[in-house]
């Protein structure tokens, strides 16, 4: 896709019209991780890292996560601009294992997206990053429900947080999936 597709994509804010262009087929599997990533790996943390310190990284042989902001506060271009330095990461290296979503900070006006900005980011990733094996949303932030719904739109993975005690298997089995813990 191009850049243009992109942000004509997260711009319309229609997530089944991102998700058919990419003729999604719903994962059969959706894998869980708790806490951090390994220490090993460079992670972007509570914002978007830095394109080239993914690179550095991949070049030593370190896979990384890296961060994609959309939403309140980041334009459409930005989050295109930005799927399209990590797929071409990810095309040179391989390394990028996992890419989350996260929404913006939000305020009194409105909160940081709407839920349908979630599905449309996560159906747009896809798109941008078909060999990334990771798509994820923020589940602090979009909350189990929404996690759930995004595997319809091509999220495949879910980093749930060490203190939440959701159901995870019923969560993914009530959308045909099965949970792999990792």
């Amino acid at each position: 896709m191009t850049r243009e597709e992109l942000v004509a994509l997260l711009e319309a804010r229609d997530p089944l019209r991102a998700a058919r262009a990419a003729a999604l087929p719903p994962p059969v599997a959706v894998t869980v991780h708790r806490g951090a990533p390994p220490q090993e790996w460079l992670a972007d943390e509570d914002g978007e890292g830095d394109v080239a310190a993914h690179r550095r990284a991949h070049e030593t042989g370190r896979p990384s996560e890296a961060i994609v902001r959309y939403g309140e506060g980041v334009t459409a271009a930005h989050t295109a601009d930005r799927l399209l330095a990590l797929r071409a990461l990810s095309e040179r290296t391989g390394l990028l294992r996992a890419v989350t979503l996260v929404p913006g900070e939000g305020g009194d006006r409105r909160p940081g997206s709407w839920g349908v900005e979630d599905l449309t980011a996560v159906a747009v990733a896809r798109l941008a990053l078909p060999a990334v094996p990771a798509i994820r949303v923020d589940w602090r932030r979009v909350g189990p429900a929404a996690a759930q719904v995004a595997l319809a739109f091509g999220a495949t993975d879910w980093r749930v947080p060490d203190d939440d005690g959701t159901d995870l298997a019923h969560l993914a089995a009530a959308v045909g999936c099965a949970v792999v813990e990792r």
